[in-house]
């Protein structure tokens, strides 16, 4: 069987031998020699055509990539604006509240001083009614 297979694969070698033979006498003859050139433009032609058409992608990644980048400054920018829109009204409404307060507290203290000088007016009015009647009697 080992006979077989070799006596096979030399028949395979020399089908190939003389398939190989024949190509070559054919790309070299005038006929052959025409088919290699229009072959040749053919795939100078191809080249070119995927040499333009991945310049053209690459234009347009690099336009979109300048686009997104433009977009993100812009969503930055956007951004900044409304956190230093935001720490100026926390600022401005603090300074409110804190003015409110102050005032608040201040009526409260004047109130309470009012109220402290009138207990202590009729406390001391009271102690002299007492006194007056102590005095009397």
């Amino acid at each position: 069987m080992n006979n077989q297979d070799n006596s096979g694969k030399g028949w395979a070698l020399g089908f190939g031998l003389l398939a190989g033979i024949a190509v070559g006498y054919y790309l070299n003859s005038n006929e052959g020699r025409a088919m290699r050139r229009k072959a040749q433009v053919q795939f100078d032609e191809y080249g070119n055509q995927i040499s333009e058409y991945s310049h053209e992608m690459s234009e347009r990644a690099s336009a979109l990539a300048t686009d997104a980048r433009e977009k993100g400054k812009e969503y930055i920018d956007q951004a900044k604006s409304s956190l230093e829109s935001g720490k100026e009204w926390a600022s401005e409404t603090a300074d409110n509240i804190k003015s409110t307060v102050t005032s608040k507290a201040q009526t409260l203290r004047d109130s309470a001083s009012e109220a402290a000088d009138g207990v202590e007016s009729s406390f001391k009015r009271g102690m002299e009614k007492a006194k007056a009647k102590a005095r009397k009697a």
